[in-house]
């Protein structure tokens, strides 16, 4: 590292300076976050390390650092001699991957380069090491393919046609050959040494920051410019060594249904590239159960152990190399909205998984609701053209296109477009994002296709069968359907139908229901934290009085929002519950104050008032009764107008009139009886949030809203005025 707050250079097993662990995704990117949290946990993660994203940033603005190459140096030297190998040493060669890591998912949009470091020499020392030619030729194929593509910038239709092969040894060579002179003669010939391919992939992925399919995912996204991207440099493990090797991406529960059970592609004898390109016909997970049956438990066992630490879906790459299992990366799954929700609300509801109900709420917006809610259904009695995997839930209807720069301009014309393509990559983003449905067919449930649909909630099939797409339309079994033809695709069946056969519905699942009813419970909205406004205080800044107090006032009152109106940490407030179990009784929907309760509750308000100025209280009192009337009429008076809208800057200037008394009047009255001083916090953070906007924060009962809190201050300066609210009823009906 140089400089412990801005290290250019993290390996995997460094610890994290301090000032970075609260969040090593803005340093290290997701996927370096990632493998050094995976790391930490003893997972088997092939070393490495993250050139972090402020050397990107310092790429972005001036150019390479002149003090990064010893840096890289000396990594790379820790690196081999750790694993016995030689950087640039081609009898023992050390050979690596280049792949990008925005601290926010981007899945696809940046660039990856595998086997770098392989030069000619050092691949004959792989052939000789792994006894096998073929494979040694295939991944120096691979090798300047993707080192073409994707720093010498070649159009994918000129390397494809280039490389061309038998797939012999001998054959796959010859397509390399091929490729390296094209590139020499371009005056762009690929690196033979391992620290000029280095230089230029990571090169490459800087670059690829500022590629226009990241831009356009960025924009789309609402992710910031000046984010960027980290770089990973990690000891190569190889999918396609041997028939005991293979490549894989699994999500620890299914994405597009929120089933709890492990989902995921695998390919034997592949690189990861394979698998999440859609280029291939890939397999689920028990093609490597029955494969390697040791090494799928061996899976299994640590996706549950991911699920725990990130509790959380976890989309997981993995490698298989000569019966060994590698983990290359995982992060927080992209989900289809049914998904979203049934996974927050199975993870809360068990027992053992250490996520709350509230952050289940947190996990779910009112997005997600209303898509689960309209996505409609297929007429029944419509016949599918055809059928592949289900990849993204919903159905959705537009014209055909299989072009994604013609899809990109109709959907700028408000077209409805379904894009189909033999398989998806990130340069079709542009045509993705508008979409109203998408098709491949090749490709599984974890290909590029797939995961970027389910995140946009776009409708999607894979592996569409028996289709080809052409120039003009698709193929179905010999017959055409033509580019400009409505048709509708069914991502929850994996049907396609010719013609518009959507339904509208309103869809009844029973996850979304009790995400609504807990979020009632908790006084916020579905996708909102309750930390939101309100940092946690600690434990001991709870008193008891303070709950049973607050609990109620509430009546009925989940933990949760306890801990909310309180601003303190759940633990605290179920810690408090647990040592007085004869205070309170949990009725399954909230925390209620038993009769011993109360009773303990009047005599602690009783010595209260004890200790105060009585007078002075009663004075106070008045003061505020002369608030009362005016924001009572107030409240009235927007709540019966017939036009609330119209009502609301009344009474926002109301509501913004009384405030600084008010907050004046709480200071007093804290002088008094310290506990209730803190209505000022409540009442701010209220008053901000209806200026924002929301006015749900105006009177609602189910939230810490401005009148929630006001009817609780009232109810706190009665009762230590030792007054009683039907007397003060009483005399606001007289006057």
């Amino acid at each position: 590292m140089t400089g412990i707050d801005q290290p250019q250079i993290v390996a995997f097993d460094d610890p994290l300076p301090a000032n970075h662990r609260a969040n090593p995704s803005a340093l290290l990117g997701g996927k370096g976050a990632g493998l050094v949290a995976m790391t930490q946990l003893g997972l088997p993660v092939p070393p490495g390390f993250v050139i972090t994203t402020n050397v990107c940033r310092q790429y972005l603005d001036a150019g390479w650092p002149p003090e990064l190459d010893a840096e890289i140096e000396r990594q790379l030297g820790l690196l081999a001699k750790r694993l016995q190998l030689g950087w640039d040493d081609p009898s023992a060669p050390l050979i690596v991957s280049v792949r990008s890591g925005a601290p926010v998912s981007m899945p696809g949009m940046m660039d990856t380069l595998l086997n770098v470091g392989l030069t000619p020499q050092a691949r004959e020392t792989l052939a000789a090491q792994s006894g096998d030619d073929r494979f040694a030729a295939d991944t120096w194929l691979r090798f300047c393919r993707m080192y073409t593509t994707t720093v010498l910038e070649f159009e994918t239709s000129t390397v494809d046609a280039l490389t061309q092969s038998d797939a012999s040894p001998d054959g796959l060579l010859a397509a390399a050959d091929r490729l390296i002179g094209h590139a020499a003669a371009q005056g762009t010939p690929i690196p033979q040494t391992a620290p000029a391919q280095l230089r230029g992939a990571i090169e490459a992925v800087f670059r690829s920051w500022n590629s226009p399919r990241a831009k356009i995912f960025r924009e789309h996204e609402g992710i910031a410019d000046d984010l960027v991207t980290a770089v990973t440099v990690q000891s190569m493990v190889f999918g396609n060594l041997d028939d005991r090797s293979g490549s894989g991406v699994v999500f620890t529960r299914d994405p597009a249904t929120g089933e709890a059970q492990p989902f995921g592609d695998y390919l034997a004898r592949a690189q990861g590239e394979d698998v999440v390109a859609g280029t291939h016909v890939v397999h689920s997970l028990d093609a490597l159960q029955d494969q390697l049956p040791a090494v799928h438990a061996r899976l299994l066992n640590v996706l549950a152990q991911l699920e725990a630490n990130y509790r959380d879906m976890c989309d997981v790459e993995f490698t298989v190399s000569d019966g060994a299992l590698y983990i290359l990366q995982t992060r927080v799954g992209r989900r289809s909205p049914l998904a979203a929700v049934r996974i927050a609300v199975a993870m809360a509801e068990q027992a053992d998984f250490p996520l709350t109900r509230a952050e289940a709420v947190a996990r779910v917006g009112q997005d997600d609701l209303h898509r689960l809610a309209t996505a409609g259904r297929v007429n029944a009695s419509a016949q599918p053209l055809a059928a592949g995997l289900a990849a993204s839930p919903g159905v959705g209807v537009g014209i055909l296109c299989t072009d994604p720069d013609r899809a990109a301009e109709l959907n700028a014309q408000d077209h409805p477009v379904v894009l189909a393509r033999s398989e998806t990559s990130p340069a079709d983003v542009h045509g993705i994002v508008g979409a109203a449905a998408l098709v491949t067919t090749r490709g599984g449930g974890a290909s590029h296709a797939a995961v970027v649909a389910r995140s946009w909630a776009i409708p999607a099939v894979t592996s569409l069968a028996a289709t080809q797409v052409i120039e003009g339309g698709i193929q179905i079994n010999g017959t055409l359907i033509a580019e400009g033809e409505t048709i509708t695709v069914d991502g929850g069946t994996g049907a396609i139908y010719l013609g518009d056969q959507h339904e509208a519905t309103t869809a009844d699942v029973p996850e979304a229901r009790l995400i609504r009813k807990w979020a009632a419970e908790l006084g916020v909205e579905p996708g909102q934290s309750l930390d939101e406004h309100h940092p946690h205080a600690t434990a001991a800044e709870v008193s008891l009085l303070q709950l049973i107090r607050i609990v109620q006032l509430k009546g009925l009152c989940p933990v949760d929002r306890a801990s909310h109106a309180l601003n303190t940490a759940p633990d605290a407030i179920d810690a408090l519950i647990e040592a007085n179990p004869l205070l309170f009784s949990d009725t399954g929907r909230g925390i209620m104050v038993t009769p011993d309760g109360r009773a303990w509750l009047l005599e602690q308000m009783e010595q209260e008032r004890d200790g105060v100025d009585a007078a002075a209280v009663l004075a106070l009192y008045r003061r505020f009764n002369e608030l009362n009337g005016a924001f009572k009429d107030g409240i009235s008076g927007w709540q019966t107008a017939p036009d609330p809208e119209t009502a609301r800057p009344l009474l926002l200037d109301t509501i913004s009139t009384i405030h600084s008394d008010l907050i004046s009047l709480i200071g007093e009255v804290a002088t008094q009886l310290p506990r209730l001083g803190a209505f000022a916090a409540h009442f701010e953070v209220a008053l901000n949030a209806i200026r924002d906007g929301d006015d749900s924060m105006i009177a609602s009962p189910l939230k810490d809203s401005y009148h929630t809190s006001w009817f609780e201050f009232h109810e706190e300066l009665i009762a230590l005025a030792n007054l009683d609210r039907a007397t003060e009823e009483a005399n606001d009906a007289g006057t």
